[in-house]
């Protein structure tokens, strides 16, 4: 698995990076920097990413739809360049601080990581045959998990630590976006496609 399926391993990690590392940045880490760098007290601060999710959970079957339609690079490559561009902007609505800013800067981010909640359960598992398909994708999602994706909150507080630079969060997502980005460039299109080494289930 590991020397015939190197190249489709190191695909999976990189957009398992930048879908866990924008995950985990918003949706676990973004409270934490609510409460201790904007003095929001700990229930606003969840609150926030509530509303948050809750956005999201109404546009997501939306955003998987149009995945079947246009496909999942061109979803997931609109997610990567969207944190690239919008991760700086975004961030400095929430260091405003008040709820609409910061409502406003968080709600972006989300829909943003919508991209990759949408495309990534179809996109991950194409890309490895049906002989090798769980226990690749079983590897190269855990390891890109645990290295990057679960480590966000810790790396990102060090290097706040470390520089006194309170825009660290925006500069870890656009360079996950850039890693996220070079993925996507060398993955192939699945959408409207068997997964590979298996028959089409239905027909066309």
């Amino acid at each position: 698995m590991i020397t015939t399926q190197w190249k489709a391993l190191l695909l999976c990690v990189g957009l398992v990076l930048v879908f866990n590392v924008t995950d985990y940045m918003l949706l676990s880490y973004m409270p934490s920097y609510l409460t201790s760098e904007l003095h929001y007290d700990e229930t606003h601060g969840l609150l926030v990413v509530l509303a948050v999710m809750v956005l999201m959970m109404i546009v997501q079957p939306f955003a998987g739809a149009l995945t079947d339609r246009v496909g999942r690079r061109p979803v997931i490559a609109a997610g990567c360049a969207g944190f690239l561009a919008l991760s700086v902007p975004a961030l400095l609505l929430i260091r405003q601080g008040s709820l609409a800013a910061v409502g406003l800067g968080m709600g972006a981010l989300g829909l943003l990581l919508v991209c990759f909640t949408a495309a990534m359960p179809s996109a991950l598992p194409a890309l490895f045959p049906t002989r090798v398909r769980y226990g690749s994708l079983s590897i190269g999602f855990n390891i890109s998990v645990s290295l990057f994706g679960g480590t966000t909150p810790l790396v990102v507080t060090a290097l706040i630590s470390t520089t006194g630079n309170m825009m660290m969060p925006a500069y870890y997502m656009m360079a996950a976006a850039v890693i996220g980005g070079i993925a996507v460039w060398f993955m192939q299109e699945s959408a409207g496609h068997p997964l590979p080494g298996s028959a089409p289930s239905v027909e066309r």
